[in-house]
């Protein structure tokens, strides 16, 4: 009899060590917070007025394509000369939607990916902001 109340009061200790509640852990350490790097790719197209008293002739546009970070500014002449400088691979067909792509795979390649484009003002100017995530 004695062993049978020992038992039973094993039981009801076990179980009612189960129903109480347990105090609240502490609480989780916050996430570190998203840190981001930011950059502007640049497309702009000039028309340069002839010089002095020059004959004014057709037109000649001059480009020129720029990616700039906080750190760090690449300039070219087109898209594929700034292809060329931020050491993309060829693209496999010519073309300047093809030299395009190609800058723009080469910045995906290394994380950064487009969050904003303003709509172009004339065809003349296009920026593209863009940013990647730090570790």
């Amino acid at each position: 009899m004695r062993k049978v109340l020992v038992v039973a009061l094993v039981a009801a200790a076990l179980a009612l060590g189960l129903l109480v509640p347990r105090g609240t852990t502490a609480p989780a350490l916050p996430d570190k917070p998203v840190r981001y790097q930011y950059a502007q790719l640049r497309y702009a197209r000039t028309y340069p007025a002839p010089p002095g008293n020059a004959a004014p002739g057709p037109a000649v546009a001059v480009v020129s394509v720029r990616w700039a970070t906080a750190g760090e500014l690449v300039e070219g002449t087109d898209w594929a000369n700034l292809g060329d400088k931020l050491k993309a691979p060829a693209a496999r067909r010519d073309g300047p939607l093809a030299q395009t792509l190609r800058v723009l795979d080469r910045l995906g390649a290394d994380g950064w990916e487009v969050y904003d484009h303003p709509a172009p003002t004339g065809g003349d100017l296009e920026t593209w902001w863009l940013k990647r995530r730090l570790p």
